[in-house]
């Protein structure tokens, strides 16, 4: 079970370790073991490649020197219990390092920290998720974006958000196996936003997601609380859950998506903005094994 992580020395980097261990830190309910890969990319240009611990890279200069102390101090944040290594690489995009090297390592989930700042409030994530979120070919956790949330240290419950468009059914195939192997307990929301509907309208919608949620949880053979979230918009529905200190939301791609590639559709932006808790995003026709596990 492997890892990368978009690691930078700084607060956003520690944020992304402590949300991998959270994910999936130690042995797993089956015994098998986590192994982080705590990836920085640097410039294309930069003539630098490495591994730590073990990486003999032969460069004797200021940006070696940095890197050095940058790879010992990022692996002090991981437990002896866990497996990690710093892995340095160049690629043209921070997002397309991480993919790449996710692709070739056959690492199952990219992890991110947050934007840092005042500026990040409830803005968004940065340019690197951004990017990540649009185009990546694995699944994307990505701490939640406003500074009054926190990482949770454990996974207690796992919530998976569908609709009714295709792809509902790889989003709570992940959700549960997560859940399943972490001994969690698993949510199925689907959000209802009242803006523009009638009464009667109202009605058929919401008989409509309790029967298509119902049928993609029985689809599954999973044992699941199935929720429907109202609200005068998607914002409200969201605010309106309860959250756990120890959760996980996970959503699907837009049907807009490559097949096995991501691309975040416009409700999971607006969810992005407003989950207190961290996210995954499942690339679309994805084939769960043990990505956040």
């Amino acid at each position: 079970m492997r890892y990368i992580i978009g690691y930078t020395a700084d607060a956003q980097g520690a944020e992304a370790i402590r949300l991998a261990l959270a994910l999936g830190g130690g042995q797993t309910g089956t015994g098998e073991s986590t192994h982080l890969d705590l990836a920085m990319i640097l410039p294309e240009h930069t003539p630098f490649s490495a591994s730590y611990p073990g990486g003999d890279h032969g460069y004797n200069s200021i940006l070696s020197g940095k890197i050095d102390t940058w790879a010992a101090e990022a692996l002090t944040l991981v437990p002896d219990s866990v497996s990690a290594r710093v892995v340095v690489r160049s690629a043209h995009s921070e997002a397309e390092g991480l993919d790449g090297l996710a692709r070739e390592s056959g690492a199952g989930l990219i992890v991110l920290g947050r934007k840092q700042g005042r500026v990040a409030s409830r803005m968004g994530p940065g340019s690197v998720a951004t990017a990540l979120l649009h185009s990546a070919s694995v699944p994307v956790a990505i701490a939640p974006v406003g500074d009054d949330t926190v990482i949770p240290q454990r996974l207690d419950r796992v919530t998976g958000f569908v609709g009714t468009r295709p792809g509902a059914a790889a989003v709570v195939e992940t959700a549960a196996l997560a859940a399943r192997r972490r001994g969690a307990s698993l949510r199925i929301v689907s959000l209802l936003g009242q803006e523009g509907g009638d009464e009667s309208m109202l009605v058929a919608r919401r008989n409509e997601l309790e029967d298509h949620v119902a049928a993609v949880v029985r689809e599954a053979d999973i044992h699941a609380e199935t929720v429907i979230a109202e609200g005068r918009n998607i914002e409200e529905a969201v605010r309106g859950l309860d959250w756990g200190p120890a959760e996980v939301g996970v959503v699907g791609s837009s049907r807009l998506a490559r097949r096995r590639r991501l691309f975040l559709g416009a409700t999971a932006q607006r969810m992005l903005r407003m989950l207190p808790v961290p996210m995954v995003v499942v690339p679309r026709e994805h084939q769960p094994s043990a990505e956040i596990t």
